[in-house]
């Protein structure tokens, strides 16, 4: 039907926006970035547009593609949250680790300098999910390492983990019992074994 749509309205924005979503929704970015690109070449200034097409490649896979496009769009809008959300999500992808923070402290630097106050405020937000995605990672890739009896690997994790939640942090129990839980088992199964 949406096909039949843009043959009958090949020219109409509102009919590539709605082939576009349902495309996504359905999983078939490839198709869905050629409609964008039309979308583009009927409206090169919306904004918009760009940003829906750095974020099918990015669905695709195509990680620097999506970077470059979420880049471009940085240049023009150095504080356009969206991109800079888009650009972090695709270097965590590409496992840049530092380099994420380092993107977000420029722009915040930036926000800061020019009196951005809202600007400024989401950037922090933004740090901050980085964060927790990262402390996130750790605890995770420690019960993995734990559960495939990866000690060293798994002690690093946890270490990684505990250095970066603060105590007062929510989760921070359900990971500590993770742990205790990992030393008492342990034990109680060579006390078994013993026996």
């Amino acid at each position: 039907m949406c096909e039949r749509l843009l043959q009958e309205n090949p020219s109409d924005v509102e009919v590539f926006k709605m082939v576009v979503n349902v495309k996504m929704r359905r999983g078939r970015s490839r198709e869905a970035v050629e409609n964008v690109e039309k979308l583009i070449e009927l409206q090169p200034s919306e904004m918009e547009w760009g940003l829906l097409q750095a974020l099918c490649y990015e669905m695709m896979g195509d990680l620097n593609e999506a970077k470059s496009l979420f880049k471009n769009i940085l240049n023009q809008k150095p504080l356009l949250l969206r991109a800079l959300h888009g650009l972090a999500m695709v270097m965590h992808k590409n496992k840049e680790g530092a380099a994420v923070f380092e993107m977000l402290d420029r722009a915040l630097e930036v926000a800061c300098r020019e009196n951005k106050v809202n600007e400024e405020r989401n950037i922090k937000i933004l740090v901050a999910q980085m964060h927790l995605i990262e402390v996130t990672i750790c605890g995770i890739l420690g019960i993995v390492y734990s559960l495939l009896d990866k000690k060293k690997e798994a002690d690093e994790s946890f270490e990684t983990y505990q250095s970066l939640v603060p105590q007062e942090f929510p989760e921070r129990g359900f990971m500590d019992d993770v742990l205790a839980a990992r030393t008492e088992t342990k034990q109680q199964l060579q006390k078994d074994l013993q026996r």
